[in-house]
């Protein structure tokens, strides 16, 4: 038996391919992280870890905001012990897998998985197999150039598109708009399906940026399909969907312009995703 695990700042999520989730709140300790994903995983073969941050490959570690208990720890390895099967990568990576084999874009030859939440990350898969680049940090779509030049990000460069494309983004500005610094997404949801200009620039704004990058990393990679998920997505649906679908096919110009589908599998989608990773490590 393989197990699947998303690995977020708060919980973590353990299951199989064909059974329900197991909730349970992350360890602040890297070590407890491993007692806990290994006594849900049971006697499984193989674990599949995904987690919300950057992960190096080659040496088993992860540099993840919400994870700092993991920082230069060798989660993989302390994991493999006793001889375990071990996969981990990037969730959006594992959401990409998911999406390509079981969810919206099953039968594409090449899709590009793109979430749009806290922050934007991406994946890519192509004749069926993910593509992570050398050390597992490809399509890192959050952090090409698309901001105010010079603005500094989180992540050590300046500029990245996340700062004006993610939901981090809208909402500040949204909020800003709004002269209300505490108004929920729920909220802004509601006020921009009523057509409130203060909620609906910042996030036309967002799609705008986004579909313009987009479009690049279309003339690169040239999907058949790209499939969008995330928590912008589904609270805005085709508010934020039309003009990203816009500003892509605009930029786009005479190359071929992809498929635009909504994710499917939720929040099942990171542990599928880490369960299909084992799977092709085979």
């Amino acid at each position: 038996m393989k197990v699947g695990v998303d690995l977020g700042g708060t919980k973590l999520a353990v299951g199989t391919l064909d059974g329900p989730l197991s909730l349970r709140p992350t360890p602040d300790t890297a070590e407890g992280i491993v007692a806990e994903v290994r006594a849900l995983a049971g006697e499984a073969s193989g674990i599949g870890v995904c987690v919300a941050g950057r992960v190096d490959v080659s040496t088993g570690q992860t540099a993840a905001a919400n994870l700092p208990q993991l920082d230069g720890f060798p989660l993989a390895g302390a994991l493999e012990q006793g001889g375990v099967q071990v996969a981990l990568l990037n969730d959006a990576d594992a959401a990409a897998l998911a999406e390509h084999h079981l969810g919206a874009a099953s039968g594409a030859h090449t899709s590009l998985y793109v979430t749009v939440s806290t922050g934007i990350g991406a994946g890519l898969v192509a004749a069926g197999r993910l593509h992570t680049g050398a050390h597992g940090q490809a399509l890192e779509l959050g952090h090409v150039s698309g901001g105010p030049a010079g603005q500094p990000c989180p992540c050590g460069r300046t500029g990245c598109l996340e700062l004006v494309a993610s939901g981090t983004a809208l909402t500040r500005q949204a909020r800003t708009n709004l002269n209300d610094p505490a108004a929920s997404p729920e909220a802004l949801a509601a006020l921009a399906a009523e057509g409130d200009r203060r909620v609906l620039d910042p996030l036309e704004a967002a799609a705008q940026a986004l579909g313009e990058r987009l479009a690049d990393a279309c003339i690169l990679l040239d999907p058949d399909v790209v499939v969008l998920g995330g928590g912008v997505v589904g609270g805005y649906g085709e508010r934020y969907l039309t003009p990203l679908r816009a500003a892509l096919t605009r930029a786009l110009g005479p190359w071929h312009v992809p498929d635009l589908r909504v994710a499917r599998l939720g929040s099942r989608a990171g542990v599928l995703g880490a369960i299909l990773a084992l799977e092709q490590q085979a």
